[in-house]
């Protein structure tokens, strides 16, 4: 990765080391290998806050984040050998609201052309909740257009709640778009996703444990769909949030059978400190995730990198 020349652990702004997640013992295929917490950071008038969306372009060297406000960032990345992460904000601005729209209340986020050798070709796609669509832009935020997305996932009716539309997008070098939502679709069935391309679906079950919502999702260098879950467990005093990293192998799963899961890293915290939301692969078996602070002042937002470990399946 492009080491960045400013970062954001060097710049004057309030951050600490976040604590290392803890790790699910039977499921140690992904471990961290560094965490950084923002608070306070902003860029061009925009506080790093509220994120929910994050997308690698290899090609350009960036990460962009989506906030549930409809801020675009852009940072670069650099990972030491010695689990120093620096992340260097570089811009941000506001989505431009596509016509006929007031704004746009995005949440998940992919980049298209991001790994094919070439620069200035990439395009960025939100998909958008309230009204469900997957937006094209500009890698400036300016709007290109709406998708068409599949398996009629435009149709507000068909969602059970209004927060609970389209979740996470992303893109599949033999199934193209690849979107889904965070909880089942009006009379399907509970405790299972449901991942939807213009060919076909695949669903699995959810993550055992209390109000499993499935955040974010994208695929790997083999192919292999990751996806982010949050969850509850506990109750009282003694609740957590539980962050479950899990992989489905499209390629295996053949026809309207629910697909097999396997679980990668289990999060679990003893607060909602790290709200995770937003994944994107960084290539070389790496993930990132990112936490969304819901607004709260000082809570700050935790990037966290994983490493595929040499754990067998």
């Amino acid at each position: 990765m492009q080491l960045a020349r400013h970062p954001l652990n060097a710049l004057m702004l309030a951050i600490t080391l976040g604590a290392t997640p803890v790790i699910a013992a039977d499921a140690e295929t992904l471990t961290v290998a560094a965490t950084l917490r923002v608070v306070g950071a902003s860029i061009d008038g925009e506080r790093i806050s509220e994120l929910s969306g994050l997308a690698w372009d290899a090609d350009e060297q960036r990460l962009y984040a989506i906030s549930d406000r409809g801020v675009l960032f852009r940072f670069t990345v650099a990972l030491g050998a010695n689990g120093q992460l620096d992340i260097e904000p570089i811009a941000a601005s506001r989505l431009a609201s596509p016509p006929g729209s007031t704004g746009v209340d995005a949440e998940g986020l992919a980049v298209t052309s991001a790994d094919d050798g070439i620069r200035g070709n990439s395009a960025l796609l939100v998909a958008t909740e309230g009204q469900p669509r997957v937006i094209r832009y500009t890698l400036a935020g300016e709007p290109l257009g709406s998708l068409a997305l599949p398996g009629g996932l435009d149709d507000p009716e068909r969602f059970r709640r209004s927060n609970a539309m389209l979740e996470a997008v992303a893109l599949h070098p033999t199934h193209g778009l690849l979107v889904a939502a965070e909880a089942p679709l009006e009379g399907e069935r509970a405790g299972h996703h449901r991942v939807v391309a213009a060919d076909r679906t695949w669903s699995f079950p959810s993550y055992p444990a209390h109000n499993a919502r499935l955040k974010g999702m994208d695929v790997m260098d083999d192919g292999r769909l990751l996806v982010l879950e949050r969850a509850e467990s506990g109750k009282g005093k003694g609740k957590t949030t539980v962050v479950a990293l899990r992989e489905v192998d499209l390629a295996a799963c053949a026809g309207e059978q629910v697909c097999a899961v396997r679980e990668l890293a289990v999060l679990d915290r003893a607060d909602e400190a790290d709200n995770f939301e937003g994944l994107t692969s960084l290539g070389d078996g790496r993930v990132m995730i990112v936490s969304d602070d819901r607004g709260k002042s000082g809570r700050g937002t935790t990037f966290t990198v994983l490493q595929r470990s040499s754990a067998t399946p």
